[in-house]
């Protein structure tokens, strides 16, 4: 054989070999991605489970959860009227107004920084200022706003698509019911378009000319953490302790994922302001059900109805089952696509089918994003058999875990 031909030989062989090497690894790749969806899915579960415990281990010491979001009160300027204060002109977007931004605090994460062994982040932080401010308060210390930029891995889905690289991101939002702020339970109208859902009218779960008060005790059976201010003796201040849920630590949720939770540049939902993990606002921390169970045919916001009203002992109102309902702007992880923050207050999993959730009892579940709304709403609700007849949920079936 000649050099010639020897060298050619050789050129096949080498162009055979990318070949056969260029099949195997398009064969071998979906596999492997694949395989590491499991893993995925796996760590965000740990993350989950570490931030439950953290919940539950503040809830033992304190004797109640955390607020969801904690902001400054001044009774001086509200008077008792919650639509005067600062937690209402935080959720009517007024944050460009420096004295409401400025009442930003902290929330339900800076509560439990000691229990996930962060004790220097905690001992960094200063509760007299808010989340954003950017400069030193502390001797030694670095500002609120570096604190709260600090990437900590147990915050992060590794599904999260919308998560910025060092920056203080959140993937895991807390149960707050159906309302974002039980003392003026505003709606919220889901949006087929990234970025233009809003604010709705006040939901009545009371009957006209009550108290505001007396929305607020029903709103505050829906949910688990709750918006609240820094004295915590303001009329508005409500939390939940291990005997308000009376349905059970096991049947009730208290952490969902949310892609569209944490870091931001600033945006609508924030007045402008960067969020992250620290920030105290409803729509960056909390989850809720669809208040669509409000709707009926007298108005879009009355839950009183009587689509929510039981009909038997072990069937709910047919309205509770738009708590979760496939088709509309507010089903679980409908929001999949979105990439504007704060635009969508409802469990929204990066997870194909589904995302993870942990219980008040520490466990963690995997919920399909199909799930019956009248299950879902009932897993909500820690005290949904304690409600007003008109609204009463009856109690979870022996296998309800099917239904996830």
């Amino acid at each position: 054989m000649s050099p010639e031909d020897r060298r050619g030989f050789k050129l096949i062989d080498l162009v055979i070999a990318i070949f056969v090497t260029a099949i195997l690894v398009g064969l071998l790749l979906p596999s492997l991605n694949s395989a590491r969806g499991p893993d995925r899915r796996i760590q965000c579960s740990n993350n989950m489970r570490e931030l439950g415990l953290a919940l539950i281990n503040f809830s033992s010491s304190k004797n109640h959860f955390p607020n969801a979001g904690t902001i400054r009160d001044d009774p001086a300027e509200h008077g008792g009227d919650p639509s005067l204060s600062k937690l209402y002109l935080s959720l009517m977007e007024s944050g460009q107004r420096p004295d409401v931004a400025e009442s930003w605090l902290s929330n339900w994460v800076v509560a439990i920084l000691p229990y996930l062994d962060q004790q220097d982040l905690a001992n960094a932080w200063d509760k007299t200022v808010p989340y954003w401010w950017p400069t030193e308060t502390i001797s030694g210390q670095p500002s609120n706003a570096v604190v709260s930029s600090t990437s900590l891995g147990v915050l992060r889905c590794p599904y999260d698509p919308t998560a910025a690289s060092g920056q203080g991101n959140l993937s895991y939002v807390v149960n707050g019911g159906f309302v974002r702020w039980p003392a003026v339970p505003l709606g919220w109208v889901g949006s087929s378009t990234d970025g233009h859902s809003q604010n709705g009218e006040v939901l009545q779960w009371v009957p006209p000319g009550r108290a505001w008060q007396e929305s607020q005790a029903v709103c505050k059976k829906l949910g688990v953490m709750f918006m609240g201010t820094e004295s915590g003796d303001q009329p508005w201040d409500i939390t939940t302790t291990s005997a308000d849920i009376s349905d059970g630590a096991g049947q009730t949720l208290l952490i969902a994922e949310n892609t569209l939770a944490g870091f931001s540049e600033g945006n609508l939902y924030s007045s402008g302001r960067a969020t992250n993990w620290a920030c105290p606002l409803p729509n960056f921390i909390m989850f809720i059900g669809s208040d669509n169970v409000c709707v009926s045919s007298r108005s879009p916001n009355d839950c009183l109805g009587g689509q929510l009203t039981p009909l038997s002992p072990q069937r709910d109102g047919p309205g509770w089952g738009l708590a979760n309902r496939v088709g509309t702007f507010e089903n679980l992880s409908f929001g999949q696509t979105f990439k504007v923050e704060g635009s969508f207050p409802f469990a929204n999993s990066g997870h194909p089918e589904g995302g993870n959730f942990v219980f008040c009892d520490g466990a963690v579940r995997f919920i399909k994003s199909t799930i019956d709304g009248s299950v879902y709403a009932r897993l909500i609700t820690p005290a949904g058999s304690q409600l007003p007849a008109a609204l009463a949920q009856g109690a979870l079936r022996g296998d309800w875990s099917e239904d996830l």
